[in-house]
């Protein structure tokens, strides 16, 4: 059966390296640009969710929903923070959306945050590596590219993909990362700067691989009732899945990486009543090119060991018949564990208003697609959206 929430507001910082300002400062940031979009003041919004992975590493900060909604005048709303590794984002506004469906809120503030840069970048890579088994796998030499890198490999020896057929990936994101404002790699390259880029764990190239971000984005979400009487371009959330997989980048298997994704996608679409045919612009998560490959399979626009066919065919660009990541995707954006799901909501909706500052798809969609996973292979959270004139 659809469900029908509205998306009655987004906001976001730029990604980058915001050395200038605090996870306090970007959750705020964030928070104050979603509500006036939505046009609402702190007294309207019922609860806060905080998405953010890893805040007590990063930062030696706990606790920061409450700071978050001290200084954005919520209190004394009720708040949360969730934590679900790269997926903690989707999660994050997965628990707003059970709330005003089962009745208790009306309306929701979800802010995704991480502020990464406090550290150094071994210091981050560690934090980020215990998001897995840091004491069975880190501390073996084990990371998550090396761990992502092995089913790569798998992956080409399986289809016969070369190293030079994942490049694309990397070069379509960079050209529409290049052309929005709020990413933090904002170059293009050719598929032979790709492969010219060193390893980061082969066959992943450096331009292949997302970097570590700062960055805060937020939307509002609502009861039915309230985004028709808002007055606003209705976009709803009218399906939505969540799954769990493997924990171990050892063990996880290109089975598992699929599955993840699909099982979630296809009961997001059951319950919207649609397939993915219908979906006209789409935002998968892509930490690695290879993630963005499988997740395309998995979401039913291309068969398995076929989607980095579609790619450089042209088929995930904003004309193509598939159009995924026209916001350069986690790559070229940047990979702030707790806001990367979170600003795929808010990527996807103003595609569908036809507001993205970047690069617009052509034809203002009526169905999105958002697929936000976390951790080896731990968790997924998918959403599909509509427009409603």
């Amino acid at each position: 059966m659809p469900i029908r929430v509205g998306v009655l507001g987004v906001g976001k910082t730029k990604h980058g390296t915001h050395y200038d300002k605090s996870l306090r400062d970007l959750m705020v940031e964030a928070g104050r640009k979603a509500m006036a979009d939505a046009g609402l003041e702190p007294r309207d919004i019922d609860v806060l969710v905080v998405g953010n992975a890893a805040s007590l590493g990063f930062n030696m900060e706990n606790n920061v929903s409450a700071l978050a909604a001290d200084h954005l005048g919520l209190v004394p709303k009720p708040n949360v923070r969730c934590e679900a590794a790269c997926g903690t984002g989707g999660w994050a506004a997965q628990i707003a959306l059970m709330g005003i469906l089962a009745g208790f809120y009306r309306t929701a503030l979800v802010i995704g945050a991480e502020k990464m840069s406090d550290v150094t970048t071994d210091v981050g890579t560690t934090i980020i590596a215990n998001s897995a088994d840091g004491k069975e796998e880190y501390f073996s030499g084990l990371t998550f590219p090396s761990g992502v890198a092995m089913y790569a490999t798998r992956y080409m020896a399986r289809f016969g993909a070369t190293e030079a057929d994942l490049a694309h990936v990397a070069v379509k994101n960079h050209y529409y990362g290049a052309r929005n404002p709020d990413a933090q790699l904002r170059f293009e390259c050719t598929v032979e700067e790709v492969l010219k880029s060193p390893y980061v764990a082969k066959p992943l190239h450096l331009y292949e691989v997302c970097p570590m971000t700062d960055a805060a984005s937020a939307v509002v979400l609502c009861h039915e009732d309230i985004m028709k009487a808002s007055g606003k371009k209705q976009v709803y959330i009218i399906g939505t899945g969540v799954g769990s997989g493997t924990f171990y980048n050892s063990t996880d298997q290109l089975e598992d990486n699929w599955a993840l994704v699909e099982r979630p996608v296809k009961q997001a679409y059951a319950m919207a009543g649609i397939g993915p045919e219908q979906i006209g612009i789409a935002e998968i998560y892509n930490a690695f090119s290879i993630q963005e490959i499988l997740g395309i399979e998995a979401a039913g626009f291309a068969p398995y060991g076929q989607g980095y066919k579609l790619v450089m065919e042209g088929g995930t660009h904003h004309d193509g018949k598939h159009p995924v990541n026209i916001s350069g995707g986690v790559l070229s954006k940047g990979h702030p564990l707790g806001a990367t799901g979170t600003t795929e909501i808010v990527d996807v909706v103003q595609q569908m208003r036809g507001e993205f500052p970047g690069v617009q798809v052509p034809k203002i969609p009526e169905f999105g697609l958002s697929i936000n996973r976390g951790g080896p292979g731990s968790v997924c959270v998918c959403y599909v959206y509509q427009r409603v004139l």
